[in-house]
């Protein structure tokens, strides 16, 4: 089978040097070759992170290290701040666990601004805040930094980010913003294999667990902590993974993680520029635009599933529209969405090839 070059939010193209990495042969994950990778990984990793707090690893998607962050961090209640699928996630994982919830919720396509969270922590006794600072679905990016300084006035409230499509493509800056829980996913932009997922947790986070019942047994940080501290984990880890993690992480250091920042939002300009220039319409608020992924209103009326198989002929893999958006939209009678994705190591000569091909696609199909 022919490989479709991918232009979806996740997983990204994976450069060969980190496909290698992935089969060197087995170490024993209790011997100190595999210490010797762990802590060059993690070491890297905070840098990456911009944090001198404690980065664990863990064999699972970002969704588990969501879930270790209410399990282990939240006592009653938590506030979610929710603008599409993936923030509505954090809310129903916070519910499921049975914890309290409040929710701050806004339109899909719009950005949480600070003033609707300082509102509802006017209401008091939310033990933590949820913010997703990229939301996958709607290529919205909210303003974790102004969100921050509100949650900084509750010193006993916990900040909580996702950054699972942000991290490695746009600024985290894990310690100068506060927060205390921060995770991410390998297969976004961090431009890694699906497998593995990361978070960098704050000194007030882990006494916060001290004090909780029932924070599980995979997902204990205390736990996770404590191993971090000997160069391992609690329990088998995903060698081949963290030795990809190593290798990338290098590559992004090298590269120079403010050229990296750069690279991505000059990638971001150049989809938003092309589909406006098509006609199209960024569905994003005006402002809280993504730098990893461009969500793009079909008011030209495109039959999206046919563009997706003419851009498979030509052998790139793109997105035909997050369902459950669409199903929204289609259900309040408005134009439907699709995305490009701009994320992991991708360069601007990689896009253009990818818009050129759509350009012809759309010509095919008589759209201006």
């Amino acid at each position: 089978m022919g490989h479709s070059r991918l232009f979806i939010p996740g997983p990204v193209e994976v450069s060969p040097d980190v496909l290698d990495a992935m089969s060197v042969p087995m170490i024993g994950h209790r011997t100190s070759d595999f210490s010797d990778l762990f802590n060059s990984a993690v070491g890297k990793l905070g840098k990456v992170m911009m944090t001198d707090c404690v980065c664990l690893i863990s064999a699972s998607s970002g969704s588990g290290f969501m879930e270790a962050a209410i399990r282990n961090c939240v006592r009653d209640k938590v506030l979610n701040t929710i603008c599409g699928a993936f923030s509505s996630k954090w809310h129903d994982i916070a519910a499921r666990c049975g914890k309290e919830t409040g929710k701050v919720e806004v339109d899909w396509g719009m950005a949480v601004k600070p003033d609707m969270v300082r509102k509802k922590l006017e209401d008091g006794g939310y033990d933590a805040v949820c913010v997703t600072h990229n939301e996958t679905t709607t290529g919205v990016s909210n303003p974790v930094e102004d969100i921050s300084k509100v949650i900084a006035r509750y010193p006993d409230t916990l900040l909580f980010v996702d950054a699972v499509s942000s991290l490695g493509g746009m600024k985290v800056d894990t310690d100068r913003l506060g927060i205390d829980f921060c995770l991410s996913s390998s297969q976004k932009a961090l431009g890694l294999p699906p497998g593995i997922s990361v978070a960098a947790v704050s000194d007030d986070a882990f006494d916060r667990a001290e004090g909780i019942e029932g924070r599980g047994y995979y997902f204990d940080i205390l736990e996770l902590k404590k191993m971090h501290a000997k160069g391992m984990t609690p329990y088998t880890p995903s060698i081949s993974h963290i030795k990809a993690l190593d290798v990338q992480l290098g590559r992004i250091l090298s590269e120079g993680i403010e050229n990296r920042f750069f690279r991505h939002a000059r990638l971001a300009d150049i989809s938003r520029k092309w589909a406006i220039g098509k006609g199209f319409e960024i569905f994003a608020e005006k402002g809280y635009e993504s730098d990893t992924v461009t969500c793009i209103t079909n008011t030209l009326g495109v039959d999206l599933k046919k563009m997706q198989s003419m851009m498979a002929e030509r052998g790139y893999g793109m997105d035909a529209g997050y369902r459950k958006l669409n199903d929204k939209l289609v259900a309040e009678g408005k134009p439907t969405t699709f995305r490009i994705a701009h994320m992991g190591d991708m360069t601007a000569d990689d896009l253009r090839d990818f818009l050129d091909a759509l350009d012809e696609v759309l010509a095919k199909m008589e759209v201006a």
